[in-house]
């Protein structure tokens, strides 16, 4: 006979693949049941987008141009061996007539940097409270005193974790442009950065689903609970919300000068990706708690 621990695990498998397949059908039957929902949250999703690609294009356009200007300069140093040594000798500066124009463009750069991530800090508390709270406002069947009741708490969650990955990054910024030279020391703190926001990313999306049926005193303690003793179920939606997305995108890729209908069609299916993961997370997670 199999070993305890191998029916064990057999049976762990087999109730999270019966959560996982009840949430997914539960959150089909949502969607299509309530279809005004979808229209709405398809709507909010498109003005998010068009905000953000608009501060992506005025902020990326800034930093494109002092890039250019750095590279710019840089092409036209003479840095090999005999025209540095000629510099020296000369007591010329090996970096041109106008060294400060580098660090000049750079801080143009890190300031712009700031500017771009307080806007998509600002927009994405804004919209990440909104869905959701009309998110859990719809699936519950709750009144407005407590949907805006959840978007309150919504906020505080989001102000922790947000704010807590958008000030590690802006940290990333707050250095010199002779620390930027220093590569090692920019990518170690980089990929600091990176575990970091994975594991609040994480987090913060189990939370969201929670806050309906917890307060804000004991959300901690109930997301590591669901995190941690159950995160093969987390992990689980996480990769089928990010395998709809990959696949609307390579829809997107693949028809983009192809067939505008499918095109569209995958368009629709990006931003559909985004208001399903947010239905599927919070049934996946309700149907853990009930468990």
């Amino acid at each position: 006979m199999p070993p305890i621990t191998t029916w064990a695990a057999n049976l762990n498998l087999l109730k999270m693949l019966k959560t996982i397949s009840a949430s997914l059908n539960e959150s089909f039957k949502l969607i299509w049941k309530n279809k005004s929902l979808a229209v709405l949250l398809l709507i909010l999703q498109l003005i998010f987008f068009a905000i953000f690609i608009s501060i992506n294009l005025k902020y990326q356009t800034k930093i494109l141009e002092s890039s250019v200007a750095i590279a710019d300069y840089m092409s036209k140093l003479e840095l090999d061996d005999i025209s540095i040594a000629s510099d020296i000798l000369e007591k010329r500066n090996v970096l041109g007539d106008d060294p400060s124009s580098i660090s000049r463009n750079y801080n143009e750069i890190a300031e712009n940097f700031k500017l771009y991530m307080t806007y998509i800090f600002i927009l994405l508390i804004i919209f990440l409270s909104i869905s959701w709270a009309i998110t859990l406002k719809s699936i519950y069947k709750i009144n407005l005193k407590l949907a805006i009741h959840n978007l309150f708490k919504i906020f505080i969650v989001l102000l922790f974790y947000l704010g807590s990955i958008f000030l590690f990054f802006f940290s990333l910024f707050n250095v010199s442009f002779s620390q930027i030279a220093s590569e090692s020391a920019f990518l170690t703190k980089y990929y600091v950065f990176f575990v970091f926001s994975m594991i609040l990313a994480y987090f913060m999306f189990v939370s969201l689903a929670l806050l309906h049926k917890t307060e804000l005193k004991d959300i901690v303690q109930k997301t590591l609970a669901i995190g941690i003793r159950k995160a093969h179920y987390i992990l689980s939606a996480y990769f089928i919300n990010i395998f709809l997305f990959g696949t609307s995108v390579a829809l997107f890729s693949y028809f983009i000068e192809k067939n505008f209908f499918v095109l569209f069609l995958s368009i629709v299916l990006i931003i559909l990706s985004f208001v399903f993961g947010r239905i599927f997370m919070i049934k996946v997670v309700d149907n853990l708690t009930k468990n």
